[in-house]
């Protein structure tokens, strides 16, 4: 199969018209917007469809392979939870995109920087770019097969029903493409704590008494002996204006 790209093959992917959702309230980050840069490889719009799919655009969720946890609110109790996930020997998948833990090494991932949204992007859309480029058929083909390959590692597996009657994985992700809108937010609580770089030498405060307290005993002036006058062509150096520090005219 020749090599193309997402940003192509998902153009024609998504169908918006008259199926475009209601904008949610006002949040400091804009899905879009940060797909477009962190995710640049794939379509933004086929990155809120897996999100929507995923994680419902929570960057804290955590699914477990056979089970459920609570799902986490916050930055530290998502990675807590995966901590304690992780020494339980539990298969699990965390963030936006949904990165399974398995993967975290091979992309440069730990349990606190996949909770990252740009970041957690970022190695979705790379997995995502992977498969992509291993598909055989048209775009929308190979597209398909890449969510299959996104979902189960294989290409046939997000084809079929999890459960009878319900929906294959691809046929979710199609179905979420359809709820895309340029408003879409991420359900985002609260941001990754931020650590303020603080500066090895501070800020001088000029109201700061000095530390060290100094006695200066001054040094009293000797007198110079008198030399009886000379006439003498004074040389460019010996012009120069003494310095008022140069007490005893040495420079």
């Amino acid at each position: 199969m020749n090599m193309r790209t997402l940003k192509a093959a998902a153009a024609a992917f998504f169908i918006s018209a008259g199926v475009a959702q209601a904008a949610e309230p006002a949040a400091p980050v804009n899905f879009n917007e940060l797909a477009k840069q962190c995710a640049s490889g794939v379509h933004y719009n086929t990155m809120q469809a897996v999100a929507r799919t995923e994680s419902g655009f929570n960057p804290y969720a955590i699914g477990v392979v056979g089970g459920a946890i609570k799902q986490p609110t916050t930055f530290s109790e998502a990675v807590e939870a995966a901590r304690q996930l992780d020494k339980a020997g539990r298969n699990f998948s965390m963030g936006l995109s949904q990165i399974n833990r398995y993967n975290l090494a091979k992309y440069g991932l730990d349990y606190e920087s996949v909770f990252d949204p740009c970041l957690n992007l970022k190695v979705g859309a790379e997995i995502l770019s992977e498969c992509f480029g291993r598909a055989s058929g048209n775009d929308q083909e190979a597209l398909q097969k890449a969510l299959s390959c996104y979902y189960s590692g294989n290409f046939r597996t997000g084809f079929t029903q999890d459960l009878a009657g319900q929906p294959s994985y691809v046929q979710r992700v199609i179905a979420a493409a359809g709820k895309n809108h340029d408003n879409q937010v991420i359900k985002q609580a609260e941001a990754k704590p931020a650590v303020e770089a603080k500066p090895v030498i501070p800020e001088l405060d000029p109201n700061t008494p000095a530390p060290v307290q100094v006695k200066v005993t001054a040094k009293p002036n000797k007198p110079k002996p008198k030399k009886p006058a000379q006439v003498v062509v004074a040389t460019a150096s010996e012009t120069k204006e003494k310095a008022p520090w140069d007490a005893f005219g040495d420079w």
